[in-house]
């Protein structure tokens, strides 16, 4: 809905220079106190709620600053968010009355929030001075192709203004305006799940101020976004729902999101589920990866307050293997993975390149996207086979790939041999340095990043969340499985740093979760994976300090953490002052 056509031409901040800010972090506290909801901000609660950060252009650093201040301030009870702004103002003005009017033609003010922090479905609400309002729900961000909801209307919204100064008086100096909201949390309830059991919001304020008649806006946010565009949930600030008071010298935590990769026990009893479930939400985890779905596990992960995410495998498909065996990819000696897979039996890789490959995989995650508490889909194994294994696996097979080795090299089926002759006239299997050849290697990376893309597409059109478990650092995945997930439109990406596999140490996590930040360049999170085993000792806190200090979201975990490992999870973030997003 927002200035669609503008964020077409406008400029953009240089992402590199943005990514490395911080997102802010605002603490409401509860009040007990009646707020009277008349645009004056004068109740004592008011008094003792901090005071935001003022409003910053929205492409960020390296911008003009505002010529006229903006802050918020926000409060809580068991019914309503209350949110308080102090808009400066030189001459006040509005001429808007009717609801849902296009109300950014006027100066105004607005809100944004995301109680789920998936970026799914948010809320928009915007009003002038005359405490006009246009409230809206997104479905997903427009830059994934999300629609504005006008018929949602946030029911029991109460809302005034007040000025200091007069209203549509020109050649007079006015002073500021005010506005007052109690937003109840009932409005923003989703499916079955109260916003009121999420302690953390993502949210994000912003001021449309036409200091000009004729343009351009001006577009001053509490959290820059990075680009004339205030829907990159990514890039909002956080809201924390504290109980208590507001104390000034209390520092901000730095919200983070840990993960566990886990299996279906099937063996295990709801009792013994949900004290697990229990256990991990506890000690910072706060969302689960299952490989596989039982609506039982599932819904028993939700009720602990965790999410819940159903990761499958992508390319390695075996049940395919008597329907498509024509699906399946081809190495460089011309064997087919359906009857000679590579290194292991279960390694039956399918071929990116046909176009039913990419339609039958998004299909399939669309219908296990849709399975009843299924908050997620996360990809696997979204690659060709390992062309260089790790190389702690060598001596398992026997080999040295110092080179790329035609078994391991794929894929030369037919229809991959004939697309990129029609591309560049060259027989990829009359290659002399196959592995030098950058037409051939790209034809590879961009054949598993079209998949990715259909998928992603399928999901997004759906509403759902969408991530992947990708090779450690982008160079290193090109390299070893023609992986180019730098360049996928995923949101989050899980690099599996198995530090053990390569013979490194913690301090190599570091290193690649650098290299995987930067490359997103701030428009998806990067949650570094480890593997349990490999970070015991004095390494596990060494492992911590690698990932998080050099830009990670969080930590994904693989075989494990065991219960003495979550213990030490959770002593690790409070002694940082790191907070789960909840």
């Amino acid at each position: 809905m927002k200035r669609i056509f503008a964020l077409l031409v406008l400029s953009l901040l240089p992402l590199g220079l943005f990514a490395g800010q911080s997102l802010p972090v605002y603490d409401a506290y509860r009040t007990t106190a009646r707020i009277k909801i008349d645009g004056k901000l004068t109740e004592k609660a008011w008094a003792g709620a901090a005071e935001s950060r003022e409003f910053r252009d929205i492409r960020g650093e390296g911008y003009p600053a505002p010529t006229m201040p903006t802050t918020v301030k926000m409060l809580w009870d068991n019914d309503y968010l209350y949110i308080g702004a102090t808009i400066k103002e030189t001459e006040v003005k509005g001429s808007l009355k009717e609801h849902d009017s296009i109300i950014y033609k006027d100066n105004d003010f607005e809100v944004f929030l995301d109680p789920y922090c998936d970026g799914k479905l948010y809320y928009e609400l915007e009003n002038n001075v005359l405490g006009t309002v246009m409230d809206l729900m997104m479905e997903k961000p427009y830059s994934e192709g999300g629609v504005f909801i006008m018929n949602w209307d946030c029911k029991g919204l109460q809302i005034a203004t007040s000025v200091d100064g007069t209203l549509n008086r020109a050649g007079d100096r006015d002073n500021a305006w005010y506005v007052e909201m109690a937003i109840p949390f009932d409005a923003l309830t989703r499916e079955f799940r109260d916003p009121r059991l999420n302690k953390v919001w993502r949210v994000n304020f912003s001021r449309v101020e036409w200091l000009k008649p004729e343009g351009p806006e001006e577009n001053w946010v509490w959290s820059p976004t990075g680009k004339v565009d205030i829907h990159v949930p990514s890039m909002w600030g956080y809201l924390r729902f504290c109980e208590g008071s507001f104390i000034p010298e209390l520092p901000h935590a730095k919200i983070v999101k840990n993960w566990m990769w886990e299996r279906i026990r099937k063996e295990w009893s709801d009792e013994q589920y949900a004290a697990h479930f229990k256990k991990a939400y506890g000690c910072g985890i706060c969302a689960i990866l299952f490989e596989g779905y039982d609506e039982r596990v599932f819904r028993l992960c939700k009720e602990a307050g965790l999410e819940a995410h159903y990761w499958k495998w992508t390319m390695n498909r075996a049940e395919l293997l008597e329907s498509h065996p024509e699906w399946f990819a081809v190495n460089r000696n011309g064997e087919s993975t359906s009857d000679k897979p590579a290194y292991v039996d279960y390694y039956r890789f399918l071929c990116p390149s046909h176009p039913e490959v990419a339609e039958y995989l998004a299909e399939d995650y669309l219908k296990c996207a849709r399975l009843k508490y299924v908050d997620g889909m996360h990809l696997d194994y979204v690659r060709y086979p390992d062309v260089i294994l790790p190389v702690s696996l060598w001596k398992n097979y026997n080999i040295e790939q110092t080179s790329e080795l035609p078994e391991y090299d794929y894929c030369y089926c037919d229809l991959c041999r004939a697309k990129f002759k029609e591309q560049t006239g060259q027989d990829p299997l009359e290659l002399k340095y196959p592995q030098e050849n950058q037409s051939w290697i790209n034809f590879r990376l961009d054949a598993i990043t079209t998949v990715v893309e259909k998928i992603h597409k399928t999901l997004a059109d759906d509403g759902k969340f969408l991530s992947a478990a990708v090779f450690p650092g982008p160079s290193m995945a090109r390299k070893m499985v023609r992986q180019d997930w730098g360049n996928w439109p995923l949101k989050a990406y899980f690099p599996m740093i198995y530090n053990g596999f390569y013979y490194e140490g913690p301090e190599w996590i570091g290193k690649s979760v650098k290299e995987s930040v930067k490359a997103v360049q701030g428009h998806a999170d990067i949650y570094a994976g480890l593997m349990f085993p490999d970070i015991k000792g004095e390494d596990f806190e060494k492992a911590l300090d690698a990932a998080y200090d050099n830009g990670a979201s969080g930590i994904s975990f693989f075989d494990g953490p065991d219960e003495e490992g979550l213990d030490r999870l959770k002593a690790y973030l409070e002694a940082h002052d790191y907070a789960p997003a909840r």
